[in-house]
C-alpha cells in the first residue's frame, strides 16, 4: 500500500472576465489521485476541512479510488489558493492557509503503516508547523519498516517558517526516495545548481538516513533520475500545453506507482514512465492526471 499524507487545496483558477472558478488540488492530494489512476493501490492521510470543499475533497479521492479510511474530519477550514497562469501555462499560487484543517495534525491522527508500505509526504504539509512536526515524526517512527518517499514542491510560503531549510535537510535524510524540480531546489538553495544539490543528497547518505534515489524534473526538459552509482535523462513525449498545474505531482504519482510495481527494470524505463505521466498532466486544464492507458500509449 502506498499512503500518501498531506494537504488537499482549492485552486482558485482564473475563468476570464476577472471570475475564478475553483479546482480541486493539493500536492499531495494530486500525487495520490495520479498514483491511483496508474493503477497502484493508494490511500489518502490528510484532514478534511468542515466545509462544502472538504466533502467535495473526498469525493474526488473516491471517485478516483483513492482509499479514504485515513480522513480526518477537522473543524478547522479548507486551504485556498489563488492561481494565475503565464503565457507558458505556469501556474503561480497565492495561499490563504492560516488556520486551516491540513496543518493541524495531532498526535494519534495519522495511521499505523504496514511493513513493507510506501508512506509519501510533502509540499507544504511537509513544511507548515504545528503539523509539520507530526507528519516528520511519524516517518522517521516508520523509516526502519517503510519506504520513505518525499517530494518538496517548495513555495515560498513554506520557506518563510523558521528553520524551513533545516527541515527540507531532515526530512530529505529521512526519505529513500526524493522527488524534486529544478524551480524546487533553485528557491530552497539560491545559486547552487539544482543537480549538485541532487548529487550531495546522495553523496552525504549512509545506512542510518538519505535518499537511495533522487529524480530530478526539468518542466518540459524532462527528466534526470540520479544514484549514487549512476545518471540518466530522458524527454518528454510532445503535448499541446494547456496547464502546468498538477505535472509535478502526476511525475510523483507515476514514480510511487512504479515502485510499488517494481515496474522500472532500470533508470531510463522509471523516467520515460515519470515524464509521460508529468507531459499528459500539461495537456489537460488543472490537476487532473492521466490514467495507466494514456501514459503507456505515448511511450511511458
Amino acid at each position: 500500500m502506498i499512503i500518501v499524507a498531506g494537504e488537499n487545496v482549492v485552486d482558485l483558477l482564473p475563468a476570464g472576465d476577472g471570475m475564478l472558478r475553483p479546482a480541486l488540488g493539493g500536492g499531495p492530494a494530486n500525487t495520490a489521485v495520479a498514483a491511483a489512476r496508474l493503477g497502484a493501490p493508494v490511500a489518502m492521510a490528510a484532514r478534511l476541512g468542515r466545509d462544502v470543499f472538504g466533502t467535495a475533497f473526498r469525493r474526488r479521492l473516491e471517485e478516483s479510488h483513492v482509499d479514504t479510511r485515513y480522513l480526518v474530519p477537522a473543524a478547522e477550514p479548507s486551504a485556498l489558493a489563488l492561481a494565475t497562469l503565464t503565457e507558458e501555462g505556469e501556474a503561480r499560487y497565492d495561499f490563504w492557509l492560516a488556520g486551516a484543517a491540513d496543518f493541524q495534525w495531532r498526535p494519534g491522527e495519522l495511521p499505523e503503516p504496514q511493513p513493507g508500505d510506501i508512506l509519501h509526504i510533502g509540499s507544504l504539509a511537509a513544511f507548515l508547523p504545528p503539523g509539520a512536526d507530526t507528519l516528520e515524526a511519524w516517518v522517521e517512527r516508520h523509516r526502519p519498516r517503510c519506504t520513505i518517499t518525499f517530494d518538496p514542491n517548495v513555495r515560498d510560503v513554506a520557506l518563510a517558517t523558521p528553520g524551513a531549510r533545516e527541515r527540507l535537510e531532515r526530512l530529505v535524510r529521512l526519505a529513500h526516495v526524493v522527488r524534486a524540480s529544478d524551480e524546487d531546489l533553485r528557491l530552497a538553495y539560491p545559486g547552487v545548481e539544482p543537480v549538485a544539490t541532487a548529487r550531495r543528497w546522495l553523496a552525504d547518505a549512509d545506512p542510518d538516513g538519505g535518499p537511495r534515489l533522487v529524480v530530478l524534473t526539468h518542466g518540459p526538459a524532462g527528466a534526470t533520475a540520479l544514484t549514487r552509482e549512476a545518471e540518466t535523462s530522458a524527454t518528454p513525449p510532445p503535448v499541446t500545453v494547456v496547464d502546468t498545474i498538477g505535472a509535478g505531482d502526476a511525475a510523483m504519482g507515476a514514480l510511487l506507482a512504479a515502485l510499488h510495481a517494481g515496474r522500472p527494470r532500470d533508470l531510463a524505463d522509471l523516467l520515460r514512465f515519470v515524464c509521460a505521466a508529468g507531459a499528459l498532466a500539461c495537456a489537460r486544464p488543472g490537476a487532473d492526471p492521466p490514467r495507466l492507458a494514456q501514459v503507456l500509449a505515448v511511450g511511458g
